[in-house]
């Protein structure tokens, strides 16, 4: 039998990191979604070139790329109404992107305390033997009881219904 809180979870997840935030300022896509580990993948976007001369993409992309598949890996290990913050991030840049391709991405759970989430990730191009970055991270585990299912359907529910404008000066950003 399939658990339904999985089922609804995975789709939630995929659609709350690709529509928001970082994830809709960079346009990834999630591409695969299991326990305690995520891969995403970012394609080459003009916008964000670090160096116009190379085409090359900004370094600070790549670290919010494995921050956030990190973060995600983090967030499929919760049993509980939980957030998931970075506590430590250390990476390490191995070449430059190349300019045209996408960037892919995949982060893995290695060790889940009551605490703490650890993390490793990875961001590739055509070989992921030959990463541009590595990383390991650490997430914090931060009970959220007013984060649950229900709250954040009803408040998405409304936020369709009333409009972005007449939601945000509802004040239930």
């Amino acid at each position: 039998m399939v658990n339904l809180k999985i089922a609804i979870f995975k789709p939630m997840l995929k659609l709350a990191m690709e529509r928001t935030g970082h994830g809709a300022a960079l346009g990834f896509e999630l591409t695969k979604i299991g326990r305690g580990e995520v891969e995403m993948t970012f394609p080459y976007k003009s916008e964000v070139v670090g160096n116009p001369v190379t085409g090359v993409i900004h370094g600070g992309v790549i670290v919010s790329l494995l921050d956030t598949c990190c973060g995600c890996a983090a967030i499929t290990t919760l049993t509980r109404s939980m957030v998931t913050p970075t506590m430590d991030l250390r990476l390490d840049y191995m070449h430059p992107a190349e300019p045209y391709k996408p960037v892919f991405v995949s982060a893995k759970v290695y060790r889940d305390t009551s605490n703490v989430v650890f993390c490793r990730g990875s961001a590739w191009q055509d070989d992921q033997e030959n990463p541009i970055a590595h990383c390991v991270a650490t997430f914090m585990k931060v009970e959220t009881p007013s984060i649950s299912f229900g709250n954040i359907v009803r408040r998405n529910l409304r936020r369709f219904i009333l409009g972005k404008k007449v939601y945000e000066q509802a004040g239930d950003k």
